[in-house]
């Protein structure tokens, strides 16, 4: 009698163990489904990060002493000093 119940313990010790960190909210599945969903809103955000990033990047080179694109810094101009051509006609979309 005393072996069956070492052999118990023995085999229902690892599983009950198991099954404590398979269920435990700390480290369990439900804290790894969290992670992962936390984890995909940060690549996310990463993501539209690292869009903005080379969007500046690119109208940077724009704006390079060599060759200056003329249309980004006449956009610049009227968004910066509010004036412009008399020919021109300019709609501000932010204030609509």
């Amino acid at each position: 009698m005393r072996n069956f119940k070492i052999l118990l313990f023995i085999f229902l010790f690892p599983i009950t163990f198991i099954m404590y960190y398979l269920s435990s909210e700390k480290y369990g599945i439900s804290a790894y489904i969290e992670k992962k969903k936390e984890l995909d809103q940060i690549s996310k955000r990463n993501l539209i990060l690292q869009n903005k990033i080379d969007l500046l990047t690119n109208r940077i080179k724009l704006l390079d002493t060599e060759s200056p694109d003329i249309d980004l810094i006449k956009e610049k101009a009227i968004e910066t000093l509010g004036i412009s051509d008399k020919q021109e006609l300019v709609i501000n979309i932010e204030n609509l």
